[in-house]
């Protein structure tokens, strides 16, 4: 004799594979995008796939002015260096923090051009990476700025899990 399953039950077992299935799409897309579904904002659509909007313009323009450190093209003096490099990662680390910190909403126009800012900046330090190991032009800013982020978006998930609590 066949089983019968009530109307609700096998769509709540529908719902739960759903979920199953959509948690596992998430796990999986996280290299591309880093970001959870409420945050897909910060994400740009390619192929139907969300990638994360940040790293799409920071990783191809730092590539490209490392390379172009490394072949000695360099759009200021050696000398200039710490000035340049540093000073570009202050906008995108601002706009970050006050973001996360819930100051300021995300703005993509505004995320775009601090990653464009602060990309040439990164380009240049890794440059130095690849010419001189443990170069403080790159681990510097990176070690400093990371930090800062890394603790803002720690603040700001415990801000956001304490509101949504309460």
């Amino acid at each position: 004799m066949a089983q019968t399953v009530a109307p609700d039950a096998f769509e709540q077992k529908l719902a739960e594979i759903a979920e199953r299935e959509d948690a596992e799409r998430a796990r999986k897309a996280m290299w591309r995008a880093h970001h959870h579904a409420d945050q897909y904002d910060r994400c740009v659509v390619i192929g139907g796939k969300h990638w994360c909007r940040r790293c799409l313009t920071l990783y191809p323009v730092t590539a490209m002015f490392a390379a172009l450190s490394l072949a000695g093209i360099v759009l200021w003096p050696d000398s200039l260096d710490l000035w340049f490099i540093w000073l570009p990662c202050i906008p995108a680390t601002l706009d970050f923090v006050l973001e996360q910190l819930g100051v300021i909403r995300y703005s993509a126009r505004r995320q775009f051009l601090t990653t464009l800012l602060v990309a040439p900046a990164l380009g240049r330090g890794f440059g130095h990476e690849l010419d001189d190991s443990w170069s403080w032009e790159f681990w510097g800013p990176i070690l400093c700025f990371c930090t800062i982020w890394f603790v803002a978006a720690v603040i700001g998930h415990r801000r956001t899990a304490t509101t949504a609590t309460a």
